[in-house]
């Protein structure tokens, strides 16, 4: 989402939309906008909400307006401290959510910022926190991506846009029932480039594992530039080992961002409890000192 809006385009706190007061917009994507947003009755002066809604061109699309309506229903069934809820909805018009301040995660790594390995991997863990308890409830993200994850100034990570939420179907291909696959391409895990699997919460470690992998190495996993071309080595390129382009990052590190980015989703590990383990023992790993060596004379 673009987070830079012209003041031209910029609106006056004047619209209402039901029980809320619309101001200035945050920013916008493809199909839909962001504006600040406050209770239109109360004390609330500040502007704490996001109101997000369809772009005017595109009220009529049907498509979207059910996409907005498993954003609200994804946001109120989930309750993490790590994905932001939605606390008001009106039938596929638009939702309101917290105002989740702080920067995205697409804006540090373009500015070029550095990262240590430790803070990676906190930033990943509380990001499978957070997928772990959306799974828990019935949903699969289908989005995770450096512009819908913010961190605060204090390394908080929320990942932000349920709209591309989806329910968990185990058992059912995306040939026979709705599937959403327009997620961003270079997250995309490569089952979710066919419709002949289902789709299992592993989509969400694969996504998860790309960001990893950007954050330890400060490169893209594919740099590829046409769509075809990624496509192509999301389905058959190897990931290169982040051990082979960092030279210090720990061998348990290396062979779980390997096991994120399998091809195969039943080779990932599952973005539940297990992972966030695991990311959590290399964060103590991290942190541990180095063994002295003893000196034998």
């Amino acid at each position: 989402m673009n987070t830079s809006v012209p003041s031209s385009r910029r609106r006056s706190p004047r619209c209402l939309h039901g029980a809320w007061e619309v101001g200035p917009q945050l920013g916008e994507g493809t199909y839909f906008r962001v504006f600040r947003a406050r209770p239109s009755d109360g004390n609330f002066s500040g502007w704490d909400f996001a109101l997000k809604t369809i772009r005017p061109e595109f009220k009529r699309d049907r498509l979207l307006g059910e996409r907005l309506i498993r954003e609200a229903e994804a946001g109120a069934e989930i309750t993490s401290a790590h994905i932001v809820p939605v606390i008001d909805a009106r039938h596929g018009s638009f939702v309101v959510m917290p105002r989740v301040w702080g920067q995205t995660l697409s804006e540090i790594l373009a500015a070029g910022q550095s990262i240590p390995l430790g803070t990676a991997v906190w930033t990943a863990r509380q990001l499978a926190q957070g997928l772990s308890t959306m799974h828990e409830s019935g949903w699969i993200h289908g989005d995770v991506k450096p512009d819908n994850i913010i961190l605060s100034q204090t390394g908080h990570a929320t990942l932000i846009d349920l709209g591309f939420a989806q329910r968990v179907h185990l058992n059912e291909p995306c040939s026979s029932r709705k599937c959403d696959r327009q997620g961003t391409l270079r997250y995309l895990p490569p089952e979710m480039l066919s419709r002949t699997a289902p789709v299992l919460p592993q989509a969400d470690t694969y996504s998860l594992g790309v960001i990893l992998f950007e954050l330890i190495t400060g490169r893209q996993l594919f740099n590829q530039s046409t769509t075809e071309e990624i496509i192509k080595a999301q389905l058959s390129q190897r990931a290169p080992n982040v051990r082979c382009l960092v030279a210090h990052v720990p061998g348990s590190l290396d062979m779980l961002v390997a096991k994120m980015l399998a091809k195969d989703p039943l080779r990932r590990p599952s973005p539940d409890d297990a992972l966030v383990k695991a990311l959590a023992a290399v964060e103590i790993e991290l942190l541990s000192p180095a063994p002295k060596m003893l000196h034998v004379a």
